[in-house]
């Protein structure tokens, strides 16, 4: 499954999930001294319907036209400072040399992921414009970037995900990242990093 831009999955008794598109069924026997089978329900809803499900095979999921351009998994452990400054400098001999790190960091065959919003944390958090060449960023600023790809992904799941738009856990409860941000959707309002007197621009 894969939810694009936006969308959830909702477990629970009732289906009747605002956007609902796709409702899978699953029973379980009741426990005693109950008789039958309970019912409850795993919900795809997608608001602009831009999610998919596809059924592949477990063993070979991963070499499928739907997974196999997908980059690392920046919080799994084999992902290293190594690992990822090697794929940067990977992307900075390739055409994405011309673009900014932002849109680098946003591609998923780059780096698996990592959207607008977390980007925009993530650069904020690392004093790196989104804007910056990859073939420009230097390796001290690259382990700042790395740092905050893992901080800022760790604080995402600790708040239960970012809900500024449709998002909701499996249990239709929003998440609480929204609530953090310091770059994002914050245009106007003043730099809360240390020290920063500025104030937070959008460029279009």
């Amino acid at each position: 499954m894969h939810m694009k831009m936006t969308g959830y999955l909702f477990y629970g008794k009732d289906p009747r999930i605002k956007y609902a598109h796709v409702i899978f069924s699953l029973t379980s026997p009741r426990p005693s001294p109950y008789k039958g089978e309970e019912v409850s329900y795993l919900v795809f809803s997608d608001l602009r319907k831009f999610g998919k499900i596809t059924l592949l095979d477990t063993k070979t999921a991963h070499d499928s036209k739907h997974l196999n351009n997908i980059g690392p998994e920046p919080l799994d452990k084999n992902f290293d400072f190594h690992k990822f400054k090697e794929i940067i400098q990977a992307s900075s001999a390739k055409a994405s040399a011309g673009r900014g790190i932002k849109t680098v960091l946003m591609d998923q065959s780059i780096i698996a992921g990592i959207g607008n919003i977390y980007s925009d944390e993530i650069l904020w958090r690392a004093g790196v414009h989104p804007e910056r060449k990859v073939s420009a960023i230097t390796e001290k600023e690259l382990k700042l970037i790395f740092k905050a790809i893992k901080e800022t992904l760790k604080k995402g799941i600790d708040f239960g995900g970012d809900s500024m738009s449709d998002y909701r856990n499996i249990h239709g409860l929003p998440g609480k990242f929204q609530l953090h941000h310091e770059a994002y959707r914050r245009t106007g309002e003043k730099c809360r990093k240390k020290g920063c007197k500025g104030i937070i621009k959008e460029k279009w």
